[in-house]
């Protein structure tokens, strides 16, 4: 049996923002080249799961390439992966990868991969039909900064159809972003939940946001969010995903069958901002045990605010997780912005540690430390290191 078309059930996988070429400039060198590999990777994994349940085709929504210049290697890369693809594929340009005279969808390298095979690069809002009764318009970026009526434009030219209709877009929404969403971006929602509404369009698959996102008071219009997370979790929720969506054909008399859109996981990463006051050392057994249970560290980027008063001995072993941390994880930083630990000092930190010369130092440190000058931060940061080094050395 044909996976594909179950009965009167049309399947198929909305994507959106790759971004292949991405970097993270927080990544060392090792784990960006791991990060990397894992976006081609997430990217492929839409070919397998379109055939593990039984989608007819793939519709990206806008951002497939970091840019028009990204390097070579990704460009062929990614389309060794799309020509593999078992069902169609249709491409729609975004802000990061416009269709203009340097887009990297027209250039050698990415067109002959893929000529002839599943995919289809959407360079107009002409109607592509992917299967029987099934078309896709889509409207796709020409430059950095599009003419905004167009959208508006094509879905005032739309009208009824007997079959299924999917628009492809890419930009914000006034919902989403309000006030905030630059012109050329802005989507109004009322237009698309009246066209929704009027039966011109069965699905509106957008993107541009990167966390998986529901638009509009339906279940019709939905941002697939990236594929891999590109940003912390205090700010993209639910990335790392693509969306599945069944929608039924009308029945004899016309009625449109109710929309079913799933979230399907295809990315690895996951990147984690934890903000917590450390006051005593039950405060910093509990924020590394919240720490260590973290899975698969290799792949997770851990941004931390820690704020509170602490001795010299607790911030010394706040420290050595901070490097411990760095290590096992791709990334693992303080984030200066939201991380302000004053350093107590008292005597008793160093005793028998430090005499002579050092030992007046030391005491100089503690004075600063304790003031509210513009030098007690560095004080209380050099007195913690100079704790680990005389209390058995920094690994």
């Amino acid at each position: 049996m044909d996976r594909r078309r179950n009965g009167d059930v049309i399947r198929f996988l909305h994507s959106a923002d790759w971004q292949l070429g991405m970097t993270r400039r927080f990544l060392g060198t090792e784990s960006q080249a791991v990060y990397t590999a894992d976006r081609l990777a997430a990217v492929a994994s839409l070919g397998e799961l379109a055939t593990e349940y039984g989608a007819g085709f793939v519709v990206v929504a806008g951002d497939a390439f970091e840019d028009n210049a990204v390097p070579r290697s990704v460009v062929l890369r990614a389309a060794e992966a799309l020509a593999a693809f078992p069902v169609p594929v249709l491409v729609l340009p975004g802000n990061h990868d416009p269709l203009d005279v340097s887009s990297v969808l027209r250039c050698r390298d990415f067109s002959s991969a893929v000529h002839g095979g599943a995919v289809t690069v959407l360079e107009d809002s002409e109607p592509v039909e992917v299967l029987p009764g099934v078309e896709v318009v889509g409207v796709p970026w020409t430059s950095k900064r599009p003419d905004p009526a167009r959208l508006p434009a094509l879905l005032a030219s739309l009208g009824p159809t007997d079959g299924l209709r999917v628009l492809v877009a890419h930009g914000g929404t006034d919902e989403v972003y309000g006030g905030d969403a630059p012109s050329v971006e802005a989507i109004r929602v009322a237009d698309l939940e009246d066209s929704v509404g009027a039966g011109h369009l069965d699905y509106v698959a957008l993107g541009d946001r990167h966390s998986v996102t529901r638009v509009g008071s339906g279940n019709r219009i939905w941002f697939s969010g990236s594929p891999e997370t590109t940003a912390f979790d205090d700010v993209e929720k639910d990335s790392g995903h693509a969306l599945l969506v069944e929608l039924g054909r009308p029945d004899a008399t016309g009625s449109r069958v109710d929309c079913a859109v799933t979230p399907v996981r295809t990315g690895r990463w996951s990147f984690r901002a934890i903000n917590a006051e450390i006051e005593t050392e039950a405060d910093l057994e509990a924020l590394s045990e919240r720490v260590e249970a973290v899975g698969d560290k290799s792949r997770t980027v851990l941004k931390l605010g820690l704020t509170g008063t602490v001795g010299v001995a607790l911030r010394a072993r706040i420290d050595d997780l901070l490097d411990t941390w760095a290590a096992l994880f791709a990334a693992a930083y303080l984030r200066e912005r939201l991380t302000h630990l004053v350093v107590r000092a008292e005597d008793s930190d160093f005793t028998d540690l430090v005499d002579g010369y050092a030992g007046r130092a030391v005491e100089d440190l503690v004075e600063a430390a304790a003031s509210d000058g513009p030098d007690a931060e560095d004080a209380g940061n050099a007195l913690s290191l100079l704790y680990r080094l005389v209390d058995g050395g920094v690994r």
